[in-house]
């Protein structure tokens, strides 16, 4: 019987067919670990190649105090079929949280399904949750608990403080004994031919780019030890992987602590591979000693080739400076990969064209092109719905990771920016896979898709 039931509710369907970085959760690893080193039991409960009603099954069985169950936008209905299956399961004997990314941001979507959601980083509220409910004490009160009055009216409707960085530095890093290593590893071996699992080593990202959502970290950089950092990846790889993936917004935001996790992995003598995210404001001598360190990729969110639109982002780059940065990596052996959106409010017919004529220039390993999402909790969010071009209430929702569903009331059709994403991926997987023939026909796809584009509403 377990105190605390943790759920993470994605699902791999692989109907879809397509090859996805598949992942446990470590946020609620982090959650998981400190809870057990204060005492608490945890059942920890992955959805990913078992599927809900296995879940719902478990956790009934557990008959536990709480169960908290993750939630991104696109695990929104898995989260929601399994709080249904629990609240028939379980009655009002367990209290089911809500948390993660999209209650964060949109609480009152999942309330009342769930009794209360948990908004924010979680560690800290988690063990002062379990500690009111052992003691049978009120918790509605505690910072980041939002629920609903009797009105129907959100309470408490406020994110967790901040985990100061000389409290993160004493927590434990993830509890990975608690993770399906097996079936993890079947999947990348089967799938890409090698395994990766992720480690963080800071939380937090100051850049205040106004697409980007940070609804559990937060603005504030705080880093955890280089110590506990190697302690993390020597468990990951004693677990049987060959690869990491350094989750941090951004590895290099801090270059001479990323430079020391570096040169620590090669003092201890640690051979594996791994990629990270970065910016494109990293001198070639860091990605140099990167490279001697294992990083095989880095992926940048360069996100337009429009100056214009880079400067609505928030971006503190131009196309130039994303250029020579991966020139330079690829100069040490390290592959670029690069995220891009479309439709950004404000985007103009020029701009998209001149990212479908930027892009080509750029030597990418991998390309990840979608429409533009604005995420509840984000400046772009605010700025849209300001604008009357989103109601909250009424907003899609993302069914799986590049769904491409336009949100808002845009500049450009659906119709178009799916054209523009759909040339853009031709062009560069015709380059990457055809050979010389690719290098032929990328410039008339181009061409052709611009011609079209210029002509669509």
């Amino acid at each position: 019987m377990a105190d605390v039931v943790l759920i993470y509710p994605y699902v791999h369907r692989e109907a879809t067919g397509r090859k996805l970085w598949l992942f446990p959760p470590l946020g609620q690893g982090f959650i998981a670990a400190h809870l057990r080193a204060l005492g608490h039991s945890v059942r920890f409960l992955d959805c990913t190649f078992r599927g809900i009603d296995w879940a719902i099954a478990e956790a009934a069985a557990e008959q536990p105090l709480v169960v908290g169950v993750y939630c991104m936008v696109t695990m929104h209905e898995d989260a929601l079929a399994i709080v249904r299956g629990l609240r028939s399961s379980l009655g009002d004997r367990a209290l089911l949280v809500a948390g993660g990314p999209m209650p964060s941001g949109k609480p009152q979507t999942f309330l009342p399904a769930f009794d209360a959601v948990m908004r924010g980083e979680g560690e800290l509220v988690w063990e002062a949750l379990v500690a009111c409910l052992k003691d049978r004490r009120p918790y509605k009160q505690l910072e980041g608990i939002c629920t609903l009055d009797p009105t129907g009216a959100l309470t408490g409707n406020t994110k967790a403080p901040l985990i100061p960085k000389e409290v993160l530095t004493r927590l434990p890093m993830p509890a990975r004994d608690l993770f399906d290593h097996e079936r993890y590893q079947a999947y990348w071996r089967s799938t890409f031919g090698y395994t990766q699992t992720p480690v963080f080593t800071a939380r937090g990202c100051p850049y205040g780019c106004e697409y980007c959502d940070q609804p559990i970290f937060g603005a504030t950089y705080r880093e955890h030890t280089v110590e506990q950092v190697m302690e993390d990846i020597e468990n990951a790889l004693a677990a049987g992987y060959s690869h990491i993936w350094f989750s941090d917004d951004i590895f290099m935001l801090n270059w001479q602590r990323a430079l020391k996790i570096c040169d620590e992995i090669h003092r201890r003598g640690l051979k594996f591979k791994w990629d990270c995210l970065g910016r494109v404001d990293v001198q070639r001598k860091v990605f140099a000693r990167m490279a001697a360190a294992g990083c095989e990729r880095i992926f940048f969110g360069i996100e337009s080739g429009s100056p214009r639109v880079l400067r609505q982002m928030g971006k503190r780059f131009s196309p130039q400076d994303v250029r020579q940065a991966i020139q330079d990596a690829n100069s040490v052996g390290i592959r670029a990969a690069a995220f891009f959106q479309i439709g950004y409010p404000g985007e103009r017919t020029e701009d998209i064209l001149a990212t479908l004529q930027f892009i080509p220039t750029l030597p990418l390993d991998y390309l990840s092109f979608t429409i533009t999402y604005p995420l509840p909790g984000t400046k772009l969010f605010d700025r849209v719905v300001s604008e009357g071009r989103l109601s909250p209430e009424e907003q899609a929702e993302w069914k799986r990771a590049g769904h491409n569903v336009l949100t808002y009331k845009a500049d450009h059709s659906q119709l178009k920016l799916r054209s523009a994403i759909y040339a853009a991926r031709a062009r560069f997987l015709a380059e990457k896979h055809l050979g010389w023939l690719g290098k032929t026909l990328g410039p008339a796809i181009t061409h052709s898709a611009s011609l079209a584009i210029a002509r669509m509403a």
